[in-house]
C-alpha cells in the first residue's frame, strides 16, 4: 500500500512539473515570437518628443530595438497606413487632423489616448484687453495689420485657421504660414513693442510660460477640442504586445510635457536624457503602463 501511494505521488509530482515546464516553455516561446524591433513616427513638434522618447526608453528596457522616424504629419500618416512605421504618437482626433483621418480611415488602429480635450486655437497678447474673442478681430483688424500667423501649410492647425477666417468673415486678413519657431519669434518681436498680433496657440507648449498671452474665445466653435492619440498598425497588438500595451496605457499631463520642453530650451537637455531620468524616477508608473 505504501509503495502504491509513493508511486502515485511521484506520478502526480512529475505531471505537475511537466505542466509547469510546459507553461514556462509557452511563455518563453511567446517572448521569442514577439517582434521586438519597432519604429515610432515623430512629427516636428516639441511636445511630441515626450511620448516618442519615453516609449523608446521604456521599450528598450524591455528588450526592444526602437527607431524614431521623423517626418511631416501627412508623410507619417501615409507611412503608418503602409506599415512603414509601427506607431505614430501624435494623432489629433476627431477635428484637427480630420482630413488625414478620413483619407486613411480603417488603415490603422488607435491603441490609446495620451491626453483629452486639448486647448487649441489662436492667441493674442494679454495687454490687448479689448480683444477677447475671435469675433473681435475684424473690429480691430488694423491693430493686427490684417494678418493671422499660422504654422506650416498642410498642418491641421493651418487648415483650421483657414476655416476660422471663413467662418468669421475675416476676408481682409492674410494668413501668414511659417514654422512654429518662426511664428513664435514673430510674436515675441511684435510684443516687445506692445503691438498687436494673433497667432496659432496650443497646449502643451511653453509659449504660455515664455509669453504673456491668452486664448481667444471661439463662439462659433471652429477650434473644437481634440484628443491626442497613438495610432498603430493593425497587427501590432499581435506581433508586439508589450509595445501595444504601453501605447494603450500611457497617459501624460500638460504640465509634465511643458516642463520637459522648457528643460530642452533652457537647460539644453536632450529628449533621450529627459526620458532616461523620468523613467528612473517614475518606475512605478512605468510598471502600470506595462500591465496587461
Amino acid at each position: 500500500m505504501i509503495l502504491f501511494l509513493s508511486l502515485t505521488f511521484i506520478l502526480v509530482l512529475t505531471a505537475c512539473n511537466g505542466d509547469q515546464q510546459e507553461s514556462q516553455d509557452n511563455k518563453n516561446n511567446e517572448n521569442e515570437e514577439e517582434q521586438k524591433t519597432i519604429s515610432i513616427g515623430l512629427d516636428p513638434y516639441d511636445y511630441a518628443t515626450v511620448p516618442a522618447y519615453l516609449s523608446k526608453e521604456i521599450l528598450e528596457q524591455e528588450g526592444y530595438e526602437v527607431k524614431i522616424e521623423e517626418g511631416q504629419i501627412g508623410i507619417l500618416y501615409e507611412a503608418l497606413a503602409n506599415e512603414e512605421i509601427d506607431a505614430f504618437i501624435d494623432i489629433w482626433s476627431p477635428n484637427l487632423q480630420s482630413s488625414y483621418l478620413k483619407e486613411y480611415e480603417g488603415q490603422f488602429d488607435i491603441a490609446g489616448t495620451l491626453y483629452s480635450d486639448m486647448p487649441i486655437g489662436v492667441a493674442v497678447p494679454t495687454y490687448m484687453e479689448d480683444v477677447n474673442s475671435i469675433a473681435d478681430l475684424n473690429k480691430y483688424k488694423e491693430k493686427f495689420d490684417k494678418k493671422v500667423y499660422a504654422i506650416d501649410p498642410g498642418s491641421g492647425m493651418a487648415d483650421t485657421t483657414k476655416k476660422m477666417v471663413e467662418a468669421y468673415d475675416m476676408n481682409d486678413f492674410e494668413i501668414k504660414n511659417s514654422s512654429t519657431a518662426a511664428m513664435l519669434a514673430q510674436a515675441e518681436s511684435v510684443m516687445k513693442d506692445k503691438e498687436g498680433i494673433v497667432f496659432n496657440a496650443w497646449r502643451p507648449h511653453p509659449m504660455f510660460v515664455r509669453m504673456d498671452i491668452k486664448f481667444l474665445d471661439d463662439p462659433k466653435n471652429v477650434w473644437k477640442l481634440d484628443d491626442v492619440q497613438v495610432g498603430v498598425t493593425s497587427d501590432l497588438k499581435k506581433q508586439s504586445p508589450t509595445a501595444y500595451t504601453l501605447f494603450s496605457n500611457m497617459k501624460l499631463t500638460l504640465n509634465q510635457v511643458e516642463q520637459w520642453i522648457m528643460e530642452i530650451d533652457t537647460e539644453g537637455k536632450t529628449p533621450e536624457e529627459l526620458a532616461e531620468t523620468w523613467v528612473e524616477e517614475n518606475q512605478g508608473k512605468v510598471n502600470k503602463w506595462l500591465e496587461k
